[in-house]
Formats: structure tokens, sequence, C-alpha cells
């Protein structure tokens, strides 16, 4: 996963186009475009760091929940929610809280960050503590 890139997603500026907020990686207040984009930035996260298994963000969360904490499921859950009623609902067209979705999208990036970071320590604590037997 880059960091860097991710980094970029969840750094939200405000701006004062009506009151929007919008994120520097979507480049524009397109809602369809921030939901999908912050999926597929979460599920690759998933993907790739976890070893999640689905076919979207709900059954990837759920093929790994073990390893994240409640918050962080909520939050997910809940831009996963967003995420498929902008794309399957044909009255549902906007997100109905800009500001939260994309704070709950920066919070979750962050704290997959931690838990990303904390697994790749663990990983590393049980390689030098190991004992090789030849």
């Amino acid at each position: 996963v880059n960091w860097n890139d991710t980094k970029k997603l969840a750094n939200v500026k405000r701006s004062s186009n009506m009151g929007a907020t919008t994120s520097k990686y979507s480049h524009s207040n397109n809602d369809f475009e921030l939901a999908i984009r912050s999926s597929k930035e979460l599920e690759h996260i998933l993907d790739t760091e976890f070893g999640a298994q689905g076919k979207g963000l709900h059954e990837k969360i759920s093929s790994v929940q073990s390893d994240l904490s409640q918050e962080l499921i909520r939050n997910m859950r809940y831009l996963a929610t967003i995420r498929n009623k902008l794309v399957h609902e044909h009255d549902f067209n906007a997100i109905p809280e800009r500001a939260k979705f994309i704070s709950k999208f920066d919070k979750s990036t962050v704290e997959l960050q931690k838990a990303v970071e904390e697994r790749r320590r663990a990983r590393g604590a049980r390689t030098t503590d190991a004992c090789i037997i030849s």
C-alpha cells in the first residue's frame, strides 16, 4: 500500500464552494466519484494488507473483522452503505452528509494504517524472537 496516496485521499481540504468539502484525491465535488474511490482504496488496503476475501467492501470487512476495531468496522460499513446506495438506489444521488462521509473515511484510513503498522511490528517481533533449529 502506498500510504502517501492514501494520505492524499484522506487529506481533506475545506472548500468555500457552497460549503462543500472535497477530497484532494477526487479532484471534484462529485459524490459518486468520492464514494467509489474511497471504497476502492479501503478495499485495496484490506486485500493487500489483511488478505480480505469477498466481492465488495462489506464482504471484505466481514472476512477480516477479527483484526479490526469495532469503530473501524462501523465507519467502513457506513462508507460501504452510502456507496452502495449511490450506485444501486435510483433516488439516492448525493452523499447526505458529505463532511461526515469524508471524516469517516479519513478516520478509517488512519486506523487502518495503525493496524497495518502493528501487524508488521508483530511479524517482525515474531521473526526476531523465533528459535531457529538447523
